[in-house]
């Protein structure tokens, strides 16, 4: 039997491991239940015989990032399934899920229910999903007796939703990959692999004003109004990104746009009211910077963009701080990783894939900047983030099929 016979002769026992995945609520933040999940996932993996390492993230540590380190340690999970090959390929995804709100389908969202060909719960997509698929690819593997074409090591993290400094970038940090290629389970699905993603500045802004009553406004400073003479500055920064010269040419001969995001989070004060002049207002930005740019230089252009505005307006002051900093990621397509993963997917889709680079930011960038080369691909599914999410079955049994492909074809 044929690893792809086995995965898809067996899609039922696979949806049952994401369901079992997707039924651990691992929200971040705060970051719960964290080490349920690595204990499930470190048996997983010693039921089809890989060695593992559970390394949890010193409580010093990180606290240099998270302020309830003390409560909600952060576990990652090392597995390693060792042939003897030349060559070792990474595998890495991370277990935590964003937050929950609305009223999803079966009153759970954490349910894992299936429904036609879809199956539902937060994390169903991103990015349980990729979990699922790469631990029943190995399982297929064994179940064949087919051997893989390198060694495989794989990392289950936490913290991604959030920057993944504690995840990815703390096992990477700590000199636990030992790997010679890397495949980042999202980033790209169906035909498009990911060959790198956008990067992200998050700003927070505070503007001060001085309260005062609502019947004396001219006593005040009105905080909301001065944030919307600043926010007509940043106005003038979004329009000069749409300029040809900012454009970055994707391997599809597409042109893709640094963008600004301007509000995500918004509040005042809690001592705001109808009849008081507001005292300060804090607001974000949420600046996605390609491939073509610097990190370094989009946040000085922001910078300075606040305080020109704060020199042209009377009264206005304002306060930057960033909270999160991820540098741009562009991988090379013309790698044996890339072209051997292209091939995989060509075998099981029958058709040719292309390279995407991807709007969003993943964690590839911790593995690449140390010099690896890799991919970025998963499962398809709709909903991330966003309520009712949920995976395609038969995607979800065709990615499966393909890390296993690519795990028994590729000549690296």
């Amino acid at each position: 039997m044929s690893v792809q016979t086995y995965i898809k002769d067996n899609q039922a026992a696979l949806c049952a491991l994401l369901q079992e995945l997707v039924r651990i609520p691992t929200v971040n933040p705060p970051g719960e239940n964290y080490a349920e999940i690595v204990g499930l996932l470190a048996a997983k993996c010693q039921a089809l015989g890989m060695d593992t390492q559970i390394a949890e993230v010193p409580t010093a540590r990180a606290a240099q990032v998270i302020s309830n380190a003390s409560t909600h340690p952060r576990t990652n999970l090392i597995a390693r399934w060792d042939i003897g090959a030349e060559k070792t390929v990474h595998f890495n995804a991370h277990y935590d899920v964003v937050p929950v709100a609305g009223d999803w389908r079966f009153n759970n969202p954490f349910s894992g229910e299936i429904d036609g060909e879809w199956l539902y719960g937060r994390g169903a997509d991103d990015m349980k999903d990729a979990i699922a698929a790469l631990l029943f690819a190995i399982e297929a593997l064994q179940a064949t007796g087919t051997e893989p074409n390198f060694n495989i090591e794989c990392s289950f993290t936490c913290d991604e939703e959030t920057g993944g400094q504690l995840g990815a970038g703390y096992i990477v940090e700590e000199g636990l990959v030992h790997a010679d290629y890397i495949v980042n389970c999202e980033g790209g699905s169906e035909m498009n692999i990911g060959n790198g993603h956008n990067g992200v500045l998050w700003l927070e802004i505070d503007v001060e004003g001085k309260a005062a009553h609502g019947a004396q406004p001219d006593k005040g400073i009105n905080a909301f109004e001065k944030t919307a003479e600043l926010v007509t500055a940043l106005q003038r920064v979004k329009r000069n990104l749409k300029s040809p010269e900012r454009a970055f040419k994707l391997p599809d001969g597409n042109d893709r746009y640094p963008t600004l995001n301007i509000g995500g989070t918004f509040r005042g004060t809690d001592g705001d009211k109808v009849n008081t002049v507001p005292a300060r207002v804090t607001f974000s930005i949420d600046r996605r910077i390609t491939p073509n740019e610097e990190l370094e230089f989009v946040e000085l252009e922001l910078r300075e963009a606040i305080s020109g505005a704060c020199q042209y307006y009377p009264d206005l002051k304002a306060e930057v701080r960033a909270i999160l900093r991820i540098e741009p990621c562009l991988t090379n397509t013309a790698s044996p990783v890339a072209q051997a993963f292209a091939d995989a997917v060509r075998t099981v889709r029958f058709n040719q894939p292309r390279f995407r680079n991807t709007t969003g930011f993943t964690d590839l960038h911790y593995f690449v900047n140390t010099g690896l080369s890799g991919v970025g691909y998963g499962p398809s599914g709709e909903g991330g983030h966003a309520i009712n999410e949920r995976v395609n079955i038969p995607d979800l049994v065709r990615t499966s099929a393909i890390y296993a492909t690519f795990m028994t074809r590729a000549e690296l």
